[in-house]
């Protein structure tokens, strides 16, 4: 007579997780490791093909994808540091530290802004791939000609980073050509130091304009006083040895007059020199620790 075995029978229970058979122990499931072990042996050929199309859909995402070259630089920091940062990040007023106005500190904020993104689109880029000569837009290499999605194509291939503690900045330009990748990444460079240079404002700069106006209006009066000196002695030719009162008198306002307006047209072309002088080192400075590179990795 045949024997029947039902589920029940450990040796054939084919359920790798069952319940406890103490009915007073608590409802968690027991997991039997061996059962377990041969089910994965018994569907070893299903977890292979799925494992193998897997590989192979990988395999042919990565050769599909074109060879990408990351161009990378690193900025110093520059410009003074707040002496006593430290001591209002204690007290809460971390947010009320001034920062020196020819830090750097403003340099990703710069980098990632709409203007030096639009004069990195409208460059042309000539460079050599396998050994032949190429001029190349960025408008032809995303082949896009919307404005607003060529500056999200360039921000997307373009890295800005910036490390609190040391101040070191980090930039990087991805796209298919390396000699691309380090010109576009020099032109935001050099579309840096240009803003630092023509557009950025600083109050040494401000001073320097304002001194600027006020020297060539002074500049202009002495000419209007000594203009009116030599025509008062055209009309009075003997004002040299003149005794009459009223010449003298006028002789001496024009005196006076050219040289309060002397006194005060040299003050202001010292103070506006020096105001030059400062603004000139007021100009923040891109020190560069590590050019942009030639990706030869891909």
């Amino acid at each position: 007579m045949t024997r029947r075995f039902n589920g029940s029978d450990r040796g054939y229970d084919n359920n790798p997780v069952r319940q406890s058979s103490n009915p007073e122990s608590s409802p968690e499931t027991e997991i039997d490791l061996f059962a377990l072990t041969g089910l994965l042996v018994r569907r070893k050929k299903w977890i292979a093909a799925i494992s193998g199309a897997v590989v192979l859909v990988v395999c042919g995402v990565m050769l599909l994808m074109p060879n990408m070259y990351t161009s990378a630089a690193v900025i110093l920091p520059s410009g003074g540091t707040d002496k006593v940062a430290q001591l209002k990040n204690l007290a809460g007023l971390g947010g009320l530290t001034t920062k020196d106005e020819n830090s750097s500190e403003l340099f990703p904020v710069i980098l990632q802004s709409r203007s030096i993104r639009e004069a990195v689109l409208e460059h042309e880029y000539s460079f050599t791939h396998r050994s032949e000569p190429k001029k190349l837009t960025l408008d032809e290499y995303f082949k896009q000609d919307n404005p607003d999605r060529l500056h999200r194509a360039l921000a997307a291939i373009t890295s800005v980073a910036s490390d609190r503690k040391t101040g070191v900045i980090s930039i990087s330009v991805e796209t298919k050509y390396p000699e691309f990748s380090q010109q576009i990444l020099n032109r935001y460079l050099a579309e840096l130091e240009t803003f630092n240079l023509h557009k950025r404002r600083s109050q040494a700069r401000d001073n320097a304009r304002y001194l600027d106006r006020q020297l060539k209006s002074i500049e202009q009066e002495l000419a209007l006083s000594e203009d009116s000196l030599e025509q008062f002695q055209l009309v009075n030719r003997d004002w040299a040895i003149s005794t009459s009162p009223e010449i003298l008198k006028r002789l001496n306002r024009f005196e006076r007059d050219i040289k309060l307006k002397s006194k005060t047209y040299l003050f202001l072309r010292q103070e506006y020199e020096v105001a030059k002088l400062d603004a000139q080192k007021d100009v923040p400075i891109v020190r560069i620790l590590d050019s942009p590179s030639l990706p030869v990795q891909k």
